[in-house]
């Protein structure tokens, strides 16, 4: 050994098991504290991203405010084209057998995936039944989205307007009924329903009980079958309040009419008549069933549950007196089949005898139903403001029988001079 030389030997202790005892431990905190983290990170986005799922489900419900086309909300989602809640989130993607139908009513991309769009983020169907709201309950704590407040908001809404001539002159008593007002909606079952009204003397005039979207509006003045063509959108809770205005471009209505060759009035039912042999159901006599301004459809009606004939007639309001000849006498009834079978005869009674129009196949939904006379069929002469005094009009009707019956919810009479 060289001398002064010392030799030291390294220190190559190992752990102690202690020491890797305490090593594991903080490890397993470190692990615990990010796996921990890691879970909370996950199902925080995953509850993020079914919000937003349900987000895009309720608009394709109800629509999306935010798009709007030419000044106008344009998107109403399955509600503006079908009038109702779907039943179940299937109907936004496959058309449930409807013609008014326009879906897909989801983006594509979740379209294209078969259960996506049913299924939240923890892969647990979305609860949805045709109501106000769509639940999760895949994260354990249920996830709620409301639609609305209310189904009458996004279905029973309310549209006003006023309609003048060219000249700002208004229909006054006389030319009032002589305007037809007609909305055609989306009937909630896959079709269309037009709803008609007409103006009061000021013009004004007002649509109720209209489902969300963009619908047909036609404004009729019947004389001259001339028509304002326009369409109207229609805003949840939107009440009657703002009025838009329509003008034909012709002065219908400056001098009550523009004399003889271009009036109508409009008579309806005020009393009983000579005949009353139908059933009827939402009012206290017959003759009130029918004599809305404005049909109410199947809240009141007359009815004849049968497959033979039965006649109602009803007294009628007085005209306006008018140095004019009288063109034509119309009876109008409004009317409907429950089943698959129905008849109307539009009818007049006059001078103690019936006379009856053609019979007409009713359909399912309500229509109206005329019969025209040119002259009295009682004297075979032309008609005399004292024959319109005393006539009664209605109609004879008929069902299937069997718990089948024939619905007539609307009569007036309109003469022309």
């Amino acid at each position: 050994m060289v001398s002064g030389m010392k030799c030291r030997l390294a220190n190559n202790r190992g752990m102690s098991l202690i020491e890797l005892t305490i090593l594991l431990v903080v490890i397993g905190v470190l692990t615990g504290v990010a796996m921990k983290t890691m879970t909370t990170s996950v199902e925080d986005a995953r509850r993020v991203k079914t919000e937003r799922e349900m987000s895009m489900l309720a608009k394709a419900i109800v629509g999306d405010p935010s798009l709007v086309a030419s000044s106008r909300r344009a998107s109403f989602g399955y509600i503006g084209d079908i009038g109702a809640f779907p039943p179940n989130l299937t109907a936004l993607v496959t058309n449930p057998g409807y013609s008014t139908w326009k879906g897909p009513y989801i983006p594509s991309g979740f379209a294209e995936d078969a259960d996506g769009y049913r299924l939240d983020e923890w892969g647990a169907a979305y609860a949805y039944s045709g109501g106000l709201t769509i639940s999760s309950s895949g994260h354990g704590t249920p996830i709620v989205k409301k639609i609305a407040d209310a189904a009458s908001d996004y279905l029973l809404n309310a549209y006003s307007g006023v309609i003048r001539d060219a000249s700002d002159s208004l229909p006054g008593n006389l030319q009032k009924d002589s305007v037809t007002i007609q909305v055609i909606i989306p009937d909630g079952a896959g079709g269309l329903h037009a709803k008609t009204y007409h103006p009061l003397a000021t013009g004004q005039f007002q649509l109720d009980s209209l489902p969300v979207g963009q619908h047909p509006l036609n404004i009729i003045y019947e004389p001259q079958h001339d028509t304002l063509a326009r369409a109207i959108t229609v805003l949840p809770r939107q009440k009657a309040g703002v009025t838009d205005l329509y003008k034909f471009a012709v002065d219908y209505f400056a001098g009550g009419g523009g004399g003889c060759g271009g009036s109508m009035t409009a008579l309806r039912p005020n009393g009983a008549g000579a005949m009353t042999n139908l059933t009827r159901s939402g009012c206290s006599a017959n003759w009130q069933c029918v004599a809305e301004a404005t049909a109410d459809e199947d809240a009141s009606y007359v009815e004849r549950n049968d497959n033979s004939y039965a006649t109602d007639v009803y007294a009628l309001t007085n005209p306006p007196s008018s140095p004019c000849p009288i063109l034509s006498v119309t009876v109008h009834c409004r009317a409907r089949r429950t089943h698959t079978q129905g008849d109307i005869r539009p009818a007049i009674y006059i001078g103690g005898a019936e006379y009856d129009g053609a019979a007409q196949w009713l359909t399912a939904t309500y229509v109206d139903y005329t019969a025209q006379w040119t002259t009295n069929p009682a004297t075979g002469t032309g008609w005399t403001w004292s024959d319109v005094n005393i006539l009664q009009a209605g109609m004879r009707l008929r069902g299937q029988g069997g718990g089948h019956p024939a619905y007539c919810t609307q009569v007036w009479v309109e003469v022309r001079y």
